[in-house]
């Protein structure tokens, strides 16, 4: 019987997941910013990279901290990694009704109301245990405790209930990957403060995000940082923050030929008929499209044949882009649209910065239809 790889594999385009890479990228962020335990964000299958082979690999490091966004997301790592001896933090905002999920997949919540330690105490048995992450807002907006006052009644709650246990207590910044130092400042100056005040030990405490971790982890008293972006090699903040740590690149995207043929002048390409051949000119056809995440605004990209640049042309379709050739290439070339080919490389950064976006958005819109190949 035909497996699903093999099946994925009969329409060739694939991305490959460096696994060693982000192995490195791990031992990189940790030694720079002087950390003793990382808290692995795999959210989003780990940022489109498979979020089981991704914990699998920093596991065998000695990772055995790691972070999703959705309980969904938690019951399938543990389910699906073969270690059973690691921590499940959930970042988002979670309902309280699925308690007894959390407490029989070991899921450890981000809390940032007393209203929920409430409800979650009136689900929980006299013999249950829930492992409890509280949040605190200094600034993202989003969820967690807005004083020291609200943390200092949930810190009260957990420590007086005996099915509630204090897994950490945490902040998200919202400008460590850009210029405004202020804001950061701020954000860090709040959190210290409040903490501090209510009394939470400070190996509890992690708020050094990817781009606290590399621009700003002077400024962290932790030994626990809790990053994403940089584990997968790339530069999460702006354009103007040099990146102070080499990381490697940790993923592809490949696609072959495959169809081939000559515009004759005045001929055009895919819908819409936006391009238009000047002269005669061969042409390849690559079966990957926007619903693989190759996006609709990429037309004019860049990619690479043999190690030279092409362009793609005409509009970018479903399932189909259609790019330039300098010759007739044999159907089954391969084409590389993110990654090295010879002296030549397309990165992450660069496919993100044409498509006006940034890398987190590129990488978790790669689809299913993709298979992921590691090595």
């Amino acid at each position: 019987m035909t497996n699903s790889n093999e099946l994925l594999m009969m329409r060739p385009s694939w991305l490959t997941v460096d696994l060693a890479a982000i192995q490195y990228n791990a031992k990189q962020i940790m030694a720079h910013a002087s950390a003793t335990r990382l808290i692995a964000v795999v959210k989003a299958d780990a940022y489109g990279h498979g979020a089981v082979a991704v914990t699998t690999a920093l596991y065998e490091i000695g990772v055995r901290d790691f972070a999703v966004a959705t309980i969904a997301e938690g019951v399938a790592l543990r389910q699906q990694v073969a270690y059973d001896d690691f921590n499940i933090i959930l970042l988002g905002v979670q309902d309280v009704q699925y308690v007894p999920v959390m407490v029989s997949q070991r899921l450890t919540p981000a809390v940032g109301t007393l209203a929920w330690l409430d409800e979650a105490e009136q689900l929980l048995s006299s013999d249950d245990q829930l492992m409890i992450q509280l949040a605190v807002d200094t600034g993202m907006g989003r969820m967690g405790a807005h004083s020291e006052a609200a943390l200092q009644e949930m810190y009260d709650k957990v420590l007086n209930t005996p099915s509630l246990q204090l897994s950490g207590v945490f902040t998200h910044f919202a400008t460590a990957d850009d210029t405004n130092q202020t804001y950061y400042d701020q954000q860090v100056t709040n959190f210290n403060a409040w903490v501090t005040a209510v009394g939470i030990p400070k190996h509890y405490w992690h708020l050094a995000n990817s781009g606290s971790a590399l621009w700003h982890h002077d400024q962290i008293e932790t030994g626990t940082i809790r990053v994403g972006s940089v584990l997968y090699g790339y530069n999460p903040g702006a354009p103007e923050l040099p990146m102070p740590v080499t990381l490697k690149n940790v993923l592809s995207l490949k696609s072959r030929i495959g169809a081939v043929h000559q515009l004759q002048a005045g001929e055009s390409v895919s819908y819409g008929a936006t391009y238009t051949a000047t002269e005669p000119q061969w042409v390849a056809t690559l079966p990957i499209g926007y619903a693989d995440g190759y996006l609709r605004r990429m037309g004019g990209m860049t990619v690479l044949v043999n190690g030279h640049a092409e362009k793609v042309i005409g509009r970018v379709t479903m399932d189909q882009i259609v790019i330039t050739l300098d010759r007739d290439y044999p159907v089954g070339t391969v084409v590389t649209l993110i990654g090295q080919d010879g002296d030549a490389e397309i990165t992450v950064e660069d496919f993100a910065q044409y498509a006006q976006t940034i890398p987190h958005e590129i990488l978790t819109t790669f689809g299913p239809r993709l298979p992921r190949i590691y090595q």
